[in-house]
């Protein structure tokens, strides 16, 4: 790297005469503090009253989120589910199963709960439908009977759903 800036100078630098060495020198002392107090100082010096006015609101806002971000925690950890009662555990369940293209009997059940059950389901199905209740209505399987069905893959279903306190 040396080698390469000095067989630069030596080819162009070298080859001016000392006028116009001190003339390029002169220029240079003069513009170099012009482009330092253009391109550095003076935006920095127009955005300082921006940041001035900006920075504590960004730090208001900041400790807000932080607040906010707490009760996030504060209320993950004491949810309370919704219990539904029979009728409204049964439409809930029906709508579900209606939806995954599962063929249900559902009928109410003792306080929050609702018995389901069909004579060939796809194994698969049932439990992919099963983690989508628990996941998003909160329904849970309080009992079930699981037996083979004729049909390879399939199963005979005799279960409780509940959503009730008592899980």
């Amino acid at each position: 790297m040396k080698a390469r800036i000095a067989q630069l100078k030596a080819a162009h630098w070298d080859t001016l005469s000392s006028a116009e060495q001190k003339t390029i020198r002169r220029g240079a002392m003069v513009l170099l503090p012009l482009l330092a107090y253009g391109l550095l100082w003076q935006p920095a010096h127009d955005a300082l009253p921006k940041l001035q006015t900006s920075l504590p609101l960004l730090r208001a806002q900041a400790g807000q989120m932080a607040m906010q971000a707490g009760e996030v925690q504060k209320l993950r950890q004491s949810a309370q589910l919704a219990v539904l009662d029979s009728s409204a555990l049964k439409s809930a369940v029906e709508r579900s199963a209606g939806e995954a293209g599962l063929n249900l009997i559902v009928t109410p059940g003792e306080q929050n709960s609702v018995h389901i059950s069909a004579e060939a389901l796809p194994f698969e199905q049932w439990l992919q439908w099963l983690h989508t209740v628990e996941r998003t209505q909160h329904i849970r399987v309080a009992t079930a009977m699981l037996s083979a069905s004729p049909v390879p893959g399939q199963i005979k279903i005799q279960a409780t759903l509940s959503n009730g306190a008592d899980l």
